[in-house]
Parts: C-alpha cells; structure tokens; sequence
C-alpha cells in the first residue's frame, strides 16, 4: 500500500445533537433535585453527566491513537467517481469501533479495527471536472460510543488527477496518418487496419476480434518506415472543454484499435508509439491542458 503513516495532531472534539440533548436533560435534572431537594435525582443528574463527560474521553481515544494509510487515487474521467481508500491499524492493543472517512461533504461506511489489527476505509466522491484535484478536506470521523460526542481527526491533502470526460461524434481522423519515424529493420509491427477480403488468415487480430467482434489485420511496414496517427487539437471544432473531450474520445479508441499514434497540443507535442503508457501520457496531457482562451475559441 502506498501511503504514510499519519499520527494525530489535533482532535476537535464537539457534542451531537443527542449529546446537547443529554447534557440539557442533565441541567433539566439537577435544577429539579435542587428544587425539590430530592437525593435520589441528583445522583441520576450525576450519573449521566459521568456517562457524559466518559463518552467525550472514549471517543477521543477511539481516534487518537490509530495509524492510516491512504492509496494514491487511481485517475478517473469526468463525471466517473474517484475511490479513496485507505487503512486503518492499531499498534496498541486497543479495539477501535465505528471510525468513518469523511470530506464535510461525504461520508463513509464506518468501521472497526481489531486490537493489532487492520481494516479497510474507502469513500466514494463524484468528480465533474478535468484537471489536478486536491481534497483538502479529509478527516477520519468517530461518534463512538452512545453517539453522544462527535471527535475529527484531520488528514493530510490528497492529490488526485481528472481526465476528460470522452465526448463528440466524429471518428478517428481518416487523414491523419502520417510518417512517424524511419525503421532500420522490414516487416515491423505497426498497428491493425480493416479486414480486406484477400488478406491472410494468419494475420487477423484475434484479440481485437474476441474484444470487440470486429476483424483486424496487423499491419507490417518495410523499410521505409510507419505511418502513424496523429491527433491534433486544430482538427477539433468547438470551445477547450469541446476539443479535449474529442481528443480523449480519439484516444481510447486509438489505443483499442492498438494503433500507433501521436498527440499535438497547443504548445506541446507527444511522439507517437502505442500502449498503455502512452495512453497515459495523453490522457494526463489531456488533463492538465491549459490553452488561452483566445486559442480555445478558434
């Protein structure tokens, strides 16, 4: 698991609505036995406010000690929710009971942690927009026991990244293919193309065919060198947001199709190859893409 170790600096801890409740019940009592001097309700008023001021101690304990660790989020598209997940440890040999992760907007299922143990926290947040994601927000949240106190304990900012949500109609550039680089050796892999009548069987693309039912070649080029695919940002139309959602359509179906391809941006350009890593590259290109908005609305 990547992540670091957090030990607790600071652990607010503020009564719920059921333990203001609780203590205004208390208050209710102990103004009762004064007015009618009855022993036996003052012990009550006392016995809860120990219930009381015990709960706050317990709750704040819950938390104080406990390890976390948190997962680097896995890049998500626009729209899509981005998973946090974390683990909870205890070196102390102390059970910890009803720990949720919260963001002050969403909260997790909360759970327990056996003594010398580890339990798994994992929080759901919606994304709707592209772009380097920061949740500063994040804190581990206890109500334990009898939900009378309500202890927070801040966790260190998250960093995150949003790919563009895939968007528009137009297919893959018919046009854009283009000399990549020369090769010194013939017959090099250089992608697939459309089945042709003719062609041999031997080099279909079963595994694109099993993918998506469609029939592929793999295509070989000579000498002379391959011919690559480029996505470029001045053959979209449309605003920034527009033109990203296209190119990211581009290339998730470039690198289904196992193509070779390449990406030029306003001000920057990536070489084409083919694979995951490449898609990475582009996506996060993608991402992170800041164009004047001049330039967006050309």
């Amino acid at each position: 698991m990547i992540g670091r170790y957090v030990r607790v600096r600071s652990l607010p801890l503020l009564p719920t609505t059921a333990g203001t409740y609780w203590l205004l019940a208390v208050l209710a009592l102990l103004a009762t036995a004064i007015n009618y001097a009855n022993n036996l309700i003052f012990a009550l008023a006392f016995m809860l406010l120990a219930v009381w001021l015990q709960a706050a101690a317990s709750c704040r304990r819950n938390l104080a000690t406990v390890g976390w660790q948190v997962d680097l989020p896995r890049p998500v598209f626009a729209g899509e929710s981005l998973s946090i997940v974390g683990a909870l440890t205890d070196r102390r040999g102390h059970r910890r009971y009803g720990i949720a992760l919260s963001t002050g907007k969403a909260n997790s299922l909360p759970v327990g942690v056996a003594a010398d143990g580890e339990a798994t926290l994992s929080l759901a947040l919606r994304t709707d927009r592209r772009g380097a994601l920061t949740i500063a927000d994040l804190a581990l949240v206890s109500c334990h026991p009898l939900g009378l106190w309500r202890a927070r304990r801040a966790l260190p900012a998250v960093e995150a990244l949003v790919y563009p949500a895939p968007g528009g109609a137009s297919p893959l550039p018919a046009r854009a293919m283009r000399s990549a680089h020369r090769q010194t050796a013939a017959d090099d892999f250089q992608g697939v193309r459309a089945h042709v009548p003719g062609d041999p069987l031997r080099r279909i693309n079963w595994r694109v065919f099993a993918r998506s039912g469609e029939a592929v070649v793999n295509a070989f080029d000579g000498g002379h060198g391959g011919d690559a695919l480029w996505l470029e940002w001045e053959t979209c139309r449309g605003d920034t947001e527009t033109r990203l959602a296209q190119l990211t359509r581009w290339v998730l179906e470039a690198e289904r199709s196992g193509r070779e391809y390449g990406l030029r941006l306003f001000g920057k350009v990536l070489p084409p190859a083919r694979g995951h890593l490449q898609r990475e590259k582009c996506l996060t290109s993608l991402a992170l893409c800041e164009v004047d908005s001049q330039v967006g609305r050309r």
